[in-house]
């Protein structure tokens, strides 16, 4: 022993270096290390011989450790059992130990005997019947606990799903929970969820590492396995406490995020609702408004959380931002335009949904008003999908506009020969206007006389509808009163132009609307003095 220590104070009053050594392991059990070399072999692949060695005897059960020999020699001691040397000790192993190569010898051997014995003893049929039992036990014990623990989940979540509403009608809490009830449901739910997850996961590597480390086969695993887990979960909670003061502002930004956009849906539902209204500002700017408004917000957000984000930093995940810039500006230039375009619309408020207009040739009901394109639905039910670019490129024609508050007027023409009273044709027009259905009695109808050609006048008849989405089937229905009216009034309607002689024809009203005294006149020839 003083031999040992006075080594071990010259090496360290000298400044040695401690050699390194490679430690031999049987069964997750050091027994020695490994430091020097011998007959050109490392002290690793000695390491690995030796362990080779005493596993082959250990599982060579006909091997008897009594029958156990030492052979000496100038420069070490070799143990070996039968005819299979284990290991060597030399001088210069017992000199790294600070220690006798009989001392050194004497420890090394008595370790590799008990090693071999307990190797043997752990591979043994009751051992492993009494492993494989105890294994099962705390399997079922594992699958016990984590059923216990799933409806523990279950109730704790109904739980929380009660005491969420009596916050809400707490009355210290109801303003401010309400404020924040999307975050605060959110995060109480996943941190209930993470946290079951995080003590299930837990329960059962523990089972599991248990239960490897009762067979000599896999109990080597649980070392590595247990140290690789603990070397990341160390890793994942460094990086969480070092990331904490950059998750703090990303908290802050969501938070007065959220908070912005439950403030621009609350004034955006009173405007819209008319219970706030804004000098110039018109309801249905309001829902519009909140959109672009939430999309500016969120953008903004994301600008100033972007160098928070985990990797915001690295020039890589930049490269990535500018690359899909790049392909966003340059695929997206039509886009943008009508973007914009849908915007300026909206501000324009040339039409509304469901308001009757003509865009170019299409004539038809707006269906959807989107910042890209305009749905229109023709009166022949055919949707036609126009983008904002080209809406605010044409003319727009709205005839929904003035329809709900003072009116919109419908007209047509009419030709009716010279021979007819002009007021009775006024009567007649502004009759068959009355009868039609949704037209309006006030303001009355009235009637253009718009030209006199060569055969006939040209009257044209105005009435009012409210109901410009139906102006097909006002007209038509307009269009049948005037042929009724006219034929009752004994008015023919020279449109379009025909020639025929009066004297001796008969009239183009239908026989069952003529008169029943009706002849067709004779065709009378006067002469020059009258006769």
């Amino acid at each position: 022993m003083a031999t040992r220590l006075t080594i071990l104070f010259l090496a360290a009053t000298l400044g040695l270096n401690a050699q390194r050594g490679f430690p031999l392991v049987i069964d997750d059990q050091t027994l020695w290390e490994v430091k020097a070399g011998r007959f050109g072999f490392s002290a690793a692949e000695r390491a690995d011989n030796i362990r080779a060695n005493i596993i082959r005897v250990a599982e060579e059960k006909r091997s008897r450790l009594d029958d156990v020999r030492e052979i000496r020699s100038e420069e070490e001691t070799i143990l070996l059992v039968g005819r299979v040397g284990l290991f060597s000790v030399s001088e210069e192993d017992a000199r790294l130990e600070g220690m006798s190569r009989d001392q050194l010898f004497a420890e090394r051997k008595q370790a590799t005997i008990a090693a071999i014995q307990r190797y043997r003893a752990n591979r043994s049929y009751t051992v492993l019947i009494r492993s494989t039992l105890i294994g099962l036990v705390v399997l079922a014990a594992a699958i016990f606990a984590l059923t216990l623990l799933r409806a523990a989940y279950r109730h704790s979540s109904a739980w929380l799903e009660t005491v969420l509403p009596r916050m809400a009608n707490a009355k210290r809490l109801a303003s401010l929970y309400r404020l924040f009830e999307g975050p605060v449901t959110l995060l109480a739910r996943f941190s209930l969820r993470a946290g079951f997850l995080l003590i299930s996961l837990i329960l059962a590597f523990a089972a599991l590492s248990f239960i490897l480390g009762l067979f000599p086969a896999t109990a080597g695993l649980v070392g590595p396995v247990a140290g690789t887990v603990r070397q990341v979960v160390g890793t994942v909670a460094n990086s969480i406490f070092s990331y904490l003061p950059n998750l703090l502002v990303l908290l802050l930004v969501g938070l007065l995020t959220y908070l912005l956009i439950r403030i621009a849906r609350a004034v955006a539902s009173a405007v819209d609702s008319g219970l706030l209204a804004l000098s110039g500002f018109h309801r249905e700017w309001a829902n519009p408004t909140y959109d672009l408004l939430k999309i500016l917000l969120i953008l903004f957000a994301l600008v100033v959380a972007f160098p928070y984000l985990p990797g915001g930093d690295s020039p890589a995940l930049r490269g990535a931002s500018i690359f899909i810039g790049v392909l966003v500006s340059l695929g997206s230039g039509s886009a943008m335009g009508n973007v914009i375009a849908g915007v300026i619309l909206i501000y324009m408020r040339p039409f509304r949904a469901g308001d009757r207009v003509k865009l170019a040739d299409t004539v038809g009901d707006v269906v959807e008003k989107s910042l890209l394109v305009t749905r229109i639905r023709t009166i022949k039910n055919v949707e036609v999908i126009v983008p904002n670019s080209a809406v605010l490129a044409a003319h727009i024609l709205n005839y929904s506009a003035n329809a709900r508050d003072v009116g919109l007027i419908l007209y047509t023409t009419v030709t009716i020969g010279y021979d007819a009273p002009w007021r009775k044709v006024h009567e007649l027009l502004i009759g068959a206007a009355l009868k039609t259905s949704r037209i309006l009695p006030e303001p009355r109808p009235f009637v253009f006389q718009t030209s006199l050609n060569d055969f006939h006048v040209s009257y044209e008849i105005n009435a009012y509808t409210d109901d410009a989405n139906r102006m097909a089937d006002t007209y038509a229905e307009l269009h049948s009163n005037i042929q009724e009216e006219f034929n009752a009034g004994g008015v023919e309607i020279m449109s379009p132009t025909y020639l025929s002689l009066r004297d001796g024809n008969t009239v183009t009203i239908p026989a069952n609307q003529r008169p029943p005294d009706y002849a067709p006149p004779s065709f009378r020839v006067r002469t020059q003095s009258g006769e």
